[in-house]
């Protein structure tokens, strides 16, 4: 099982970012963009698992609940950026929490958690830049990506109010000589703050 933590959204977060998609397509030649149904904010990538190991990841998100002590953050969704190399650039949204920085202490507690439960976590997770990934595999055209700021991407709010230990599942596709990837998350958990 390949498994993450993650802040997931309600449908109305979920449709407003599906609608900043169209405007950023006048913008792209190519890109992958990430369905309306997966979109959300990883905390912790932990990486492939085994199913043994649910019962100490339940663990971990409950201990961590705990120790955070607080009932929920307000959130915004905004401004563009990209990782990676111009032509193969991730394209994602930011986010900005209040109280400041709440996404960085929950993924802090998270890995703490998890370490002292022994279980190994994939992946740098110390470069946490919390983010909602719009496409992959961006190529703009027209502009490039330090021009992100001309492109209109209104803010959405919503608020953190639980943490969700999820599946990503990787299904092949064939459509005629072409083959893809459709990747789908599945919640597996849910901890409310």
């Amino acid at each position: 099982m390949r498994l993450f933590y993650a802040i997931k959204f309600n449908d109305n977060v979920k449709e407003a970012l599906g609608g900043s998609i169209d405007e950023i397509k006048k913008h792209t030649a190519r890109a992958s963009f990430t369905e309306k149904n997966n979109f959300h904010i990883t905390l912790v990538f932990v990486g492939e698992c085994e199913t043994d190991k649910f019962e100490d990841l339940k663990k971990a998100a409950d201990s961590a609940v705990k120790k955070l002590g607080f009932s929920q953050a307000g959130a915004k969704i905004t401004g563009l950026g990209t990782f990676g190399r111009p032509g193969e650039e991730l394209l994602w949204a930011g986010v900005k929490t209040e109280p400041e920085n709440i996404l960085y202490t929950i993924n802090k507690t998270l890995i703490e958690e998890l370490g002292s439960l022994g279980i190994k976590i994939d992946g740098d997770n110390k470069k946490f830049t919390p983010h909602v990934t719009i496409a992959r595999k961006v190529e703009f055209w027209g502009i490039s990506s330090k021009d992100l700021p001309l492109i209109d991407f209104k803010p959405i709010y919503f608020t953190i109010d639980s943490l969700t230990h999820m599946e990503s599942v990787s299904e092949k596709q064939t459509h005629g000589e072409k083959h893809t990837a459709k990747v789908t998350y599945n919640p597996l958990y849910e901890v409310r703050l």
